[in-house]
Order: C-alpha cells, then sequence, then structure tokens
C-alpha cells in the first residue's frame, strides 16, 4: 500500500479528525517504540500531514543509543 491509498482509508481519516478534536495546546506522545513498522509508517503518514496541514506540531523526540526515534512529543496549534 503506497501513501495516496493509505490516505484513502477510513482508519487514516478518523485518526486525523481525533487529532483535530484536540483542544488547542493539547499535547499527545507517540510511543514508536511500542509500535511495529508498519504502524510506525502509518503514524508518520499522518502526524506529517497534520503538520503540514498546521494541525500539530512537533515539539521534542526521544532518541535511543542506537540514533533510532523512540517517541515523538506534539502539540495541537
Amino acid at each position: 500500500m503506497n501513501r495516496e491509498e493509505f490516505r484513502g482509508l477510513k482508519e487514516y481519516k478518523e485518526s486525523v479528525e481525533k487529532i483535530k478534536s484536540y483542544s488547542k495546546g493539547f499535547a499527545f506522545t507517540i510511543p514508536y517504540y511500542k509500535m511495529t513498522k508498519a504502524q510506525q509508517n502509518a503514524m508518520n503518514i499522518i502526524t506529517h500531514d497534520c503538520i503540514k496541514d498546521r494541525i500539530i506540531e512537533s515539539v521534542s523526540i526521544g532518541v535511543s543509543l542506537e540514533g533510532k526515534i523512540t517517541e515523538e512529543t506534539f502539540v495541537k496549534l
């Protein structure tokens, strides 16, 4: 499945709507270390689209000793 196919899924739309429903200033953290690679890829598409649309902003990133992103915190704009 490519990005465009994923964006057409009900789950994508529900996730973006959930993020849009957060109140302004609400901070949330996505724990990538608990997710499968497929879940991480899906969350990356969702969060990057929300950042591009100025819905959220990334405020911090957790990194492992190996340099992998373990978690990321966002704030609703």
